[in-house]
């Protein structure tokens, strides 16, 4: 009996440690227009990840022209080069590398791009992804004119199904550097891979729908070109099937929320939580839209809740006002002005110099140590 608990503990060890899919933020967070809108997945969530782990964006209402980006909360760039700007085509991931990493575990991530809404993110390991070569070359430099291209066989993309991706191995890669996935015909594959920004090692392209194996199968089978490689700047030196193999965890007690959203009520510009944090990371966008029939009458009502952390920290909760091409400020003085945070509303009166501003480009929002709950645009008559 004694040896028969020994075993049984030993497979009850196995399971709990098999790797999962856990979910690290609940949505829903809309990403609306104008690359305005972003939410930041905080540092925590990155204590244990390790090189090669996987992020996935679950999201939905995305239009025909909405991109991605994977951003550094501190200076709002991409974590790398491939990851500041992309093409949506149902939910999107990131391979997290070392220096990703550095950046995720200080600042955490932060998701932005334009037009479709977050319904959940998760984590993976690399462990759960399971990757077959079906094409080793001849490798193919990928010229600045885009002449070039690799011609992959129907017979290597056979077992590619949906929600499988094809990762390109690539090397060499130049700034700039852009992928083109197509059809035997020269056509794209899907708008998100014509002319895709790639970086590091590799690129993967999930595929979420029939569309693209569609087209594949339009080649025939056998040797018949079913898709060609393109683009510019790199060497691709390999292609790859890569299916996930692991399950989903339906623990979601250390995930994170996001931010109630609210319907703006008339004369409101924001309504909802967006943080500050201590380390002068945070920052909102708002576009010229709401002040086109703005006067020197009108008056903006910054609400907000002071971070209680920020004292402890040695803080002084304060905010700015940016103009949006230098983020000098917004009244063209050569200082920024700051305001401090005691709890009351903050009341700001434009000047010819902001108004003309505002109604042009907008402003940003800076800050730190405190959370923006409401802008209201009100007239002061």
């Amino acid at each position: 009996m004694k040896k028969f608990l020994t075993i049984v503990f030993a497979g009850l060890c196995v399971l709990s440690a098999q790797a999962v899919e856990r979910t690290i933020l609940i949505g829903p967070k809309t990403i609306g227009k104008a690359w305005k809108d972003n939410i930041v997945l905080e540092a925590r969530h990155f204590a244990d990840a390790k090189a090669g782990d996987i992020l996935t964006v679950y999201n939905d209402n995305a239009k025909r022209t909405a991109q991605g980006a994977f951003q550094n909360p501190k200076t709002w760039q991409g974590v790398a080069p491939e990851y500041g700007y992309f093409g949506i085509n149902g939910p999107f991931r990131m391979t997290l590398t070392e220096d990703i990493l550095a950046i995720a575990r200080e600042h955490g991530v932060a998701i932005g791009g334009h037009d479709y809404r977050i319904l959940q993110v998760t984590l993976s390991n690399a462990e759960d992804y399971r990757e077959t070569m079906v094409w080793n070359g001849p490798a193919v430099v990928m010229k600045d004119d885009w002449s070039a291209n690799a011609e992959i066989a129907a017979q290597c993309l056979k077992n590619l199904h949906v929600g499988d991706g094809l990762r390109l191995h690539i090397s060499k890669v130049k700034q700039g550097a852009s992928a083109k996935l197509m059809d035997f015909t020269w056509h794209a594959l899907d708008a998100s891979v014509d002319g895709v920004p790639v970086g590091g090692e590799a690129y993967t392209w999930y595929i979420y729908d029939d569309a693209p194996l569609l087209k594949l199968a339009l080649a025939g089978t056998g040797g018949n070109v079913a898709m060609r490689v393109g683009g510019t700047g790199y060497k691709l030196d390999g292609i790859g099937i890569v299916q996930f193999t692991g399950e989903v965890s339906d623990d979601y007690s250390e995930a994170q929320r996001a931010p109630r959203e609210y319907v703006l009520q008339p004369g409101e510009i924001f309504h909802g939580e967006r943080a500050f944090p201590n380390d002068w990371s945070g920052n909102l966008k708002i576009t010229a839209a709401p002040f086109q029939e703005c006067t020197a009458n009108d008056v903006l009502i910054i609400s907000y809740r002071v971070d209680p952390e920020a004292k402890a920290a040695g803080v002084t909760p304060q905010l700015s006002l940016r103009n949006t091409k230098t983020w000098g400020e917004l009244t063209g003085a050569a200082e920024p002005v700051w305001y401090p945070l005691d709890g009351t509303d903050v009341v700001y009166m434009f000047d010819e110099t902001a108004l003309d501003e505002v109604k042009t480009r907008g402003f940003v929002l800076s800050g730190i140590g405190f959370t923006l709950t409401k802008i209201e645009l009100i007239s002061a008559q």
